[in-house]
């Protein structure tokens, strides 16, 4: 076990300090870029919590216990647990990518960026995970210019999804993840779910900040265990973009 600044680490002998310093600068460079763009953050009262397995096995294993879930996965954020869950075999780069996904979650909800009682839409929640992926998010000196912050995956998928920005099918997806969650539900749009909702939350931080702060600060604070219907999400949306959701893509 390691400590950092924020993090308690739970890891096997002899790993040293690269996952350590993996949750540290992610969640760091996760408070700076959200400070920068006037996103209401607030400081941890407890240490979080980072284990990292030995091998898949053993994080699935761990997950079996747990009753999650989940499959072909590098790792995850367990919001009852308030943990990140990963593990240190398999393709670095892919599971550091996993892991700053993950971390975000964790740094969202853990520094209010994100409730832990109230109904936030899943666009957001995963809209920012996908920002996070990329490894220049966590060195300022790489993600100088908005091309380095790029989550190339997801632009990848919808390059090859959709004809342009003006694709009656861009646009139903939009309405769809602003209306409900059930992209994330279905595993024939899960992969889309994903990509399109790291394209909104991109384009709100890089190109309207204003609005990227308002629709997290607002919907940070909404009262707790209420209800977020169709309608409702809808209407906020429009009126924090200031445009009609079908046209917003």
């Amino acid at each position: 076990m390691l400590t950092t600044t924020n993090f308690v680490v739970v890891q096997p002998k002899g790993r040293g300090d690269r996952w350590p310093k993996l949750f540290e600068t992610s969640h760091r460079a996760f408070i700076d870029y959200m400070r920068k763009r006037r996103v209401k953050t607030r400081k941890g009262r407890f240490p979080m919590v980072a284990i990292v397995f030995p091998d898949q096995q053993a994080m699935y294993a761990e997950f079996k216990k747990q009753d999650i879930k989940m499959k072909r996965v590098a790792g995850l954020y367990s919001g009852e647990s308030n943990r990140v869950m990963t593990h240190d075999g398999g393709r670095l780069e892919f599971i550091a990518a996993t892991v700053r996904h993950e971390a975000a979650h964790q740094s969202a909800y853990n520094s209010g960026v994100h409730s832990r009682v109230n109904d936030t839409p899943r666009w957001i929640t995963e809209g920012i995970g996908q920002m996070f992926e990329p490894a220049a998010m966590t060195d300022a000196r790489t993600a100088s210019t908005v091309v380095d912050r790029v989550n190339r995956d997801s632009l990848r998928f919808i390059q090859n999804k959709y004809n342009g920005r003006k694709d009656v099918r861009l646009s139903r997806a939009v309405m769809q993840l602003v209306s409900d969650d059930s992209m994330f539900d279905n595993q024939a749009q899960v992969a889309e779910a994903y990509a399109v909702s790291w394209a909104m939350m991109f384009y709100l931080a890089e190109r309207d900040s204003q609005a990227f702060a308002e629709i997290l600060n607002f919907t940070a604070r909404r009262p707790p265990f209420d209800s977020y219907s169709r309608s409702e999400r809808i209407r906020d949306f429009e009126r924090i973009v200031g445009v009609d959701t079908f046209e917003f893509s």
